[in-house]
């Protein structure tokens, strides 16, 4: 089967968009095929389908390969939309308003691009559907006990915290995993975290297409960490987290007892696109 793609880097989260319309049935197996080495390599897959809603704000649909949100791909899609000129938007305070339908995400998402001076680079930021649930979690592992915060977003949980430099930090991922087999999920990521420079190391489990990448970033994420952190210093938050493929802003509003409003914002830029085999 030959498909038309794109593939983009926002802050090296390597994403890779299908543009032809394929049965969602066969979203993991071309997924699948399309992250591995021997084809084009990415981190992850995102599908382009025509929006459903009924207001007809969006002008395209994101379906991420096991149906998760992710604030990466969204930025990126948005990107590529401005640059193929094939979205209705608005222009104003010398950013372009895109707006969009994604996966994991049950309204339009609302993104603001500004071109730079390279082709095919932007500055992309998305607007990102708040959390359901934080909490205090705690897990034994090696002997020793330890703590993080679980940010639960619609469809995908992140769990941020220290490790040990010298723990096997995949073996932990399993032992968390293991501890929410019975929990429904699209996705599952453990952040890695140093909070007294705000960096992470992402490492994200696909539940769909069973995959488990360590990522050069994770939107969803960063904005899990920048949600910690107002919840930890009860206050509004504008902090930049690095990852190992750049750093991502991450802003949030407190409203004296939740976060009311998350945005992400960084580099996206397309690097490829034509047309792969599967």
């Amino acid at each position: 089967m030959k498909l038309n793609f794109i593939k983009t880097n926002p802050t090296e989260n390597m994403t890779v968009f299908i543009l032809d319309q394929v049965s969602r049935d066969e979203y993991v197996d071309i997924a699948n095929k399309i992250m591995n080495y021997n084809n084009i390599n990415a981190e992850q897959v995102g599908f382009v389908e025509k929006p459903t809603y009924p207001n007809g704000e969006a002008c395209a649909k994101l379906h991420m390969m096991g149906g998760e949100f992710c604030g990466n791909a969204t930025r990126a899609l948005a990107a590529v939309m401005v640059d193929r000129h094939q979205c209705k938007y608005n222009y104003s305070d010398n950013k372009i308003h895109v707006t969009l339908e994604v996966s994991g995400a049950d309204k339009s998402i609302s993104c603001e691009v500004i071109p730079t001076f390279k082709k095919g680079k932007f500055i992309s930021g998305v607007e990102m559907p708040l959390h359901e649930m934080i909490y205090d979690y705690e897990i034994e592992y090696d002997a020793e006990r330890y703590k993080g915060t679980m940010v639960e977003f619609q469809g995908i949980m992140h769990l941020i915290i220290e490790l040990d430099d010298n723990a096997s930090k995949e073996e932990f991922f399993e032992k968390v995993k293991e501890d929410f087999k019975y929990k429904e999920y699209d996705a599952l990521g453990i952040m890695f975290s140093n909070k007294k420079d705000y960096s992470m190391v992402p490492l994200v489990y696909v539940k769909a297409t069973g995959s488990l990448i360590w990522e050069r970033g994770c939107g969803s994420g960063a904005t899990a960490m920048g949600i910690a952190v107002s919840y930890e210093q009860k206050k509004e938050v504008d902090i930049t987290i690095k990852q190992p493929g750049g750093e991502l802003q991450v802003t949030t509003k407190w409203d004296g007892n939740d976060v009311t409003k998350l945005f992400l914002n960084g580099d996206v830029e397309i690097v490829a696109e034509g047309v792969l085999q599967v």
